[in-house]
């Protein structure tokens, strides 16, 4: 009886033993799988995440660009229609020949207040900026300041127009049309800028 007793629990451990070690490699790999698919989650979550970024990113950059070259064509038309309308007026009388060429000094002045201006307002978020707060977006001062006066103003012309002079044997003319122009700008640009500051605080 004792004999038999003890085959018997003999052959109950070895069939344990057996469906132990049927089972552990399955459970083992349910565990491998579960762990790879969740890494493989958290990668996907994380490409994801970047390419948002990304899109937004460049989104914005488009957006940023268009603001410019709006207005950079804005800019380059308002210079090239006063030029044309000085260039007609001095033409057509006499007494103004003395003006010639000096309309570029007078863009460059007014876009210098212009910018100085921009300079002196402060940059808000329209997304989350009160209702009465003052101040411009950054995307309107890239527009404004880049684009507009970027190229309203003129540099290239101004210095060409001092070469001509200088080649004409006008050293006087010269050195007055580059201290009006660069004194001008600079007193212009400042001007621009505390007004824009006393009007904010109004």
């Amino acid at each position: 009886m004792t004999s038999g007793l003890n085959k018997i629990l003999v052959l109950l451990a070895i069939l344990l033993v057996n469906v132990s070690a049927f089972t552990s490699p399955h459970q083992s790999s349910s565990i491998s799988a579960g762990s790879l698919f969740a890494k493989q989650q958290k990668k996907q979550s994380a490409a994801a995440g970047r390419n948002l970024v990304i899109r937004q990113q460049l989104s914005d950059m488009i957006a940023d660009m268009a603001a410019v070259g709006a207005g950079a064509v804005a800019g380059a038309i308002s210079r090239y229609q006063l030029g044309n309308i000085a260039t007609r007026i001095i033409a057509e009388d006499k007494r103004l020949s003395g003006l010639t060429g000096w309309h570029t000094a007078a863009i460059n002045i007014f876009g210098s207040f212009i910018l100085g201006s921009l300079a002196g307002t402060p940059t808000i978020d329209a997304s989350t900026a009160k209702p009465d707060a003052r101040g411009i977006s950054t995307r309107m001062r890239l527009m404004a300041g880049v684009g507009f006066c970027g190229s309203f103003t003129t540099f290239s012309t101004f210095s060409v127009d001092i070469v001509g002079m200088l080649n004409s044997g006008k050293f006087v003319r010269a050195i007055t049309y580059a201290t009006a122009n660069n004194v001008g700008g600079i007193a212009a640009a400042f001007a621009g800028f505390n007004m824009a500051k006393r009007m904010i605080k109004k």
